[in-house]
């Protein structure tokens, strides 16, 4: 943890930390054709050296922090690729890959490891429902998923991550799965919470399997008495963002990051879609993230659609500090 106390130093000191940006779609577009199960993860396997490049890439665009390649590597990700009995052996490798990237392209400064953990795969019984059917997904019972999770967060831990990130895009009892599962490693962790806004309704909601809403809310008043260090919005369009941030500076004192995703609907496909095009540019992107420093978030990165192209001017043109730190 001697890293990590490095980075919280940094942060209580009012610090802006840059984090990567997207994982999968990052991934995508260096040719590598995802998986349905077990998405981005699958490129452990099929393209390690492409995974390490990606990492290696970041840290040269001035990145703080780069996270591992295992959103979608737990065990339910890759059973029903006939796969689980690599589970181990991708998730270190995983870690492996980002230490390697680290020790090329970070001789002269310090860039920290966070451990990715999801709810991607957990389909759970009846919920699973015809998603489980049309895509090739498995059903696991509740004790599954949670095993799973803590096999993976214990993966991770023992393979020497810095802290880990609970990237859940899930129900609340999801998000509860995952963060608890990081907690009991004793590392420190990072909570995200996606969020959703419905125009119908002008209601914000967590997502659960993108389908039924939760308010966001009280969503956030049920994860955050778990605990962890540090709160972020994430896998979040930006409009949605700044509707969100209000509620969790309203509902935590301490240290906030975000990092959102660019609308893609096309990110869990072998190969993304050449006609598409991200609303926002880079430029608007910058634009975007000092406002969410000047109102004190301390952490900027990006995910789904937003990539190297985004994060790469966030160095030089975010302040190196939030105004008042501290208060």
């Amino acid at each position: 943890m001697t890293g990590y106390k490095e980075l919280r130093g940094r942060i209580d000191g009012g610090e802006v930390i840059i984090l990567d940006g997207a994982v999968g779609t990052e991934l995508q577009e260096l040719g590598v054709p995802l998986g349905q199960t077990a998405w981005a993860g699958i490129a452990l396997h099929s393209h390690p050296d492409t995974v390490r490049f990606m990492h290696e890439s970041y840290i040269k665009a001035g990145v703080d922090v780069i996270t591992t390649n295992t959103y979608s590597s737990a065990r339910h990700c890759f059973e029903p690729l006939g796969m689980g009995d690599v589970t181990r052996e991708l998730n270190i490798r995983a870690v492996r890959l980002a230490k390697e990237a680290r020790d090329r392209a970070a001789k002269d400064r310090p860039v920290y490891i966070a451990g990715s953990i999801s709810n991607f795969g957990c389909r759970v019984g009846d919920n699973a429902g015809s998603r489980v059917a049309r895509s090739g997904w498995s059903a696991y019972t509740e004790e599954q998923c949670q095993a799973n999770l803590h096999e993976q967060a214990e993966i991770l831990a023992e393979s020497g991550v810095d802290f880990l990130v609970s990237e859940s895009t899930g129900s609340t009892m999801k998000r509860k799965w995952v963060v608890e599962a990081c907690l009991a490693t004793g590392l420190p962790t990072w909570i995200g919470f996606k969020s959703n806004y419905d125009e119908k309704t002008d209601a914000l909601n967590v997502s659960y399997d993108y389908e039924n809403p939760e308010p966001f809310d009280s969503g956030v008043d049920d994860v955050l008495p778990l605990g962890g260090d540090l709160v972020t919005i994430f896998h979040t369009i930006v409009e949605t963002v700044d509707k969100s941030l209000p509620i969790i500076k309203e509902k935590w004192s301490g240290p906030i990051g975000v990092y959102p995703d660019a609308d893609r609907h096309d990110y869990v496909q072998a190969r993304s879609d050449p006609n598409f095009e991200n609303r926002t540019s880079p430029d608007d992107f910058l634009k975007l993230a000092r406002g969410w420093v000047d109102g004190g978030v301390q952490v900027i990165g990006g995910c789904c659609g937003f990539g190297l192209d985004y994060i790469k001017p966030l160095r030089e043109g975010l302040p190196s500090h939030i105004p008042n730190p501290g208060k």
